[in-house]
């Protein structure tokens, strides 16, 4: 497999296995299309690619023993939206996300999303942004996958 990591078998993984997101599960052209905090579906997630990196050096033994095989450190986020409607900080909002950010994280931790794929792991959670009514959290998870060079 030497394409980009497809983000649809996260999005996959995500509608089967949390059942919290009533509001869908989509990828980074819809989260694209959205223009304001308020239009987000409450209990959303959208699934972008973030980066893939050869975290090996070429020079570096790891390289050198690769023999036309690259590793690749593939970098994905998870957005999930919630939303509370009497809220005047974003507090409100991030009280209420913590059971669905920690469903989203239960289900891709440790997931292997298909061979020849490495295990999910968490890298980070943030705050993306907030009003009084709505808040974007995202979670940041790796994988790695290799991808080879043609046969000349």
């Amino acid at each position: 497999m030497n394409e980009p990591f497809d983000v649809a078998l996260v999005q996959q993984r995500l509608r089967e296995q949390v059942a919290a997101l009533t509001g869908g599960v989509c990828g980074g052209a819809e989260y694209a299309a959205v223009k304001s905090l308020r239009d987000f579906r409450h209990g959303s997630a959208y699934v972008v690619l973030a980066s893939e990196i050869n975290p090996n050096s070429p020079d570096s033994p790891a390289g050198a023993r690769s023999r036309g095989v690259n590793q690749v450190l593939c970098t994905f986020g998870v957005i999930t939206v919630a939303r509370h409607q009497r809220g005047r900080t974003g507090e409100e909002a991030l009280q209420e996300a913590r059971p669905l950010i920690g469903a989203v994280r239960t289900a891709l931790i440790g997931w292997v999303p298909e061979a020849p794929l490495r295990p999910v792991s968490w890298l980070k959670g943030d705050v993306m942004e907030y009003d009084a009514n709505t808040l974007l959290w995202i979670d940041v998870f790796t994988t790695t996958h290799f991808i080879t060079g043609g046969t000349a």
